[in-house]
Formats: C-alpha cells, structure tokens, sequence
C-alpha cells in the first residue's frame, strides 16, 4: 500500500448549511482508518452554505488531508463536480455532509478494491432517524461482471477514479446520481460488493424524496435520463441488455415519482419514456418476468396498461 506520496482515496463531500452535522462527521473521518490517513484526504467543497458551515470548517483549516473549496451555490452536481477537479487518487469516494460512515467503512472498503482491483466496490448501508436505525441492507460478497448489482446513489463505495476522467454530475437537475447507472457501471470490467455496512444514511423529512409530490421538476427525472443516453452514445458506451434492463427499471421508479403530477403531464411523459427506448434500444427486449408488463406498456404506447403496472407491482 506504499505510493511514495500518492493518495490512495478522495473522499467528496459536498455540504450547504450542514453545519450541525459537518463538525461530528469530519472528526470520525479523521479518527477512524488511521492506518489510511496518510493515503487519503477529503475534498469538502462549501457550496454557498449562509448557515455556520464556514466557520466548522475553518476548524479544519490547518489539517494537511483535508482540501475545503468555497464557491457560489451551484447544487449537488456543481459541488461534486468542483471536487473531481481536484482528484490526485487512485479512488474516489462519495459522502453527504449530513450523513456518516461507520467504523472501519473506509478500511474496509479500501482492503477490498485493493485485494480485487474491482472498478467500483460497493458495501451495505443502513437508514436513520436520530439514534435509531430504521433499515439496513447488506450485500454478499462478490466479485463478478454483472455491474446491475450495485444500487443506483454514488454513495457507500469506492472508485477507480478513472471513471470521471470524462464524466460530470449535470447541472440544474434533480435526480443527478442516475449518472451511476448510465455512465459510470457500464464501463466497468469488475465490480465488488462486500458484507459490510459502510454508510449510514440520514433520513430527512426535507429532502427530495419526501418533498417532491406533485411538484412538476419532478419531470428532471425524465431530462435526466435523456440527457444521460445522449451522454452514453456519445462515450461510446454499448447498448447492452443489462443497459436496457436498468432503463426499464429507472423508468418504472419514475413512473412512482410522476404519479403525483396532473395526468395530463404524466402522459406526457410516458410518450417520451416510450420514444426513448424505441431510439436508444430499438431491438432489445427483456428477459425480466416482472419488467415485461412495463416493456409492453411503452411498445404498444398504451398508458393505461403503464399505469395498471403502476398499481398491480408498484403499489402506486
């Protein structure tokens, strides 16, 4: 693990007025993994934070491993996107400033990627309210091809950092980590999982996922996921089975987000869902029993059997 220097790991965090969290989750970065310290360091980028972030941060000022960035507020993407700017190591890893990373997370994620040379190692990861857990989810451990393991946010794993060489979380949009699925899994030769739970996920009840009922930026979702094909072709990126499948399935999650919306929109956006897998996989067809109805449903531009999928297997 000697690399005369190098970092080994970049740990991204963006934060915006996050600064009741940001002090307790820096100091457990720094503590825990001393066996790593040295070969990794810590991008926080403060993206236009107006609470006392800027001052949690100045406590920070003189420790050599941690890189603080100050810019305008440009969201999630721009914050993350500021950070790869800055990368020098061999990976990279995703934190949110109001979430946590459990003891030994980095280690062990870090011991894996080494022993594997897997592009992308990925953990478990529990939710929680206060001090209380509400879920948790562990993988098994592997070591395979088949990237539709991982689950679809950049957090709780690891990277090969050449994976952003040419690749940036696109602006102004909700929804931006679909970026996973699209432009970062599908380029890679091995994939990883292990046992462990390496992020803890803060439940906020202000968050995109609890606020966004029948509020029309939902529609980024849709934006997004056309913007990433484009991106994908435009890579070079095969249109592979496993591609199509992971596009089936993000469409019927925003099949769930749109239900809120007025049903004159939410047709809408099931003709361009349908337009998009005639242009980007025209002759594909999935193996998935449970994804056929859906498929059917945008072949035959039927929306009333798309959202007969929406109520008999997704509850919507």
């Amino acid at each position: 693990m000697e690399t005369e220097n190098k970092k080994i790991l970049s740990i991204i965090i963006p934060t915006y007025n996050a600064a009741k969290f940001l002090d307790k989750g820096l100091s457990s970065f720094i503590i825990d993994d001393n066996s790593l310290l040295n070969m990794l360091d810590i991008i926080v980028v403060n993206d236009g934070s107006t609470d006392q972030t800027f001052s949690v941060l100045q406590r920070y000022a003189d420790c050599p491993e941690i890189c603080i960035i100050q810019q305008e507020n440009k969201g999630f993407s721009g914050a993350r996107n500021a950070a790869l700017k800055h990368i020098r190591a061999s990976y990279i890893m995703f934190v949110d400033a109001d979430d946590k990373l459990p003891e030994g997370a980095v280690e062990s994620l870090m011991r894996s990627a080494l022993r594997t040379d897997a592009d992308i190692v990925e953990g478990g990861y529990s939710r929680f309210v206060g001090e209380r857990t509400t879920f948790t989810f562990r993988h098994s451990e592997s070591f395979t091809r088949d990237w539709s393991i991982l689950y679809g946010f950049p957090v709780g794993k690891v990277y090969k950092s050449w994976l952003f060489e040419d690749v940036v979380f696109p602006l102004g949009y909700w929804f931006e980590d679909t970026i996973c699925i699209y432009l970062l899994y599908p380029r890679c030769k091995t994939v990883a999982t292990i046992k462990d739970v390496v992020y803890l996920y803060r439940q906020n009840e202000q968050g995109i996922t609890f606020t966004s009922r029948g509020n029309i930026k939902t529609l980024d979702a849709l934006w997004v996921t056309r913007r990433l094909l484009a991106d994908s072709k435009r890579m070079g990126i095969p249109a592979t089975q496993a591609l199509y499948d992971m596009l089936l399935l993000d469409l019927s999650v925003n099949l769930t987000r749109f239900v809120t919306l007025d049903d004159m929109v939410h047709q809408d956006a099931f003709m361009v869902s349908a337009a998009l897998l005639q242009e980007y996989f025209p002759r594909n067809r999935t193996e998935n029993i449970r994804l056929r109805p859906l498929e059917q449903a945008f072949l035959h531009y039927d929306y009333g059997a798309y959202r007969l999928y929406g109520k008999c297997y997704l509850g919507v």
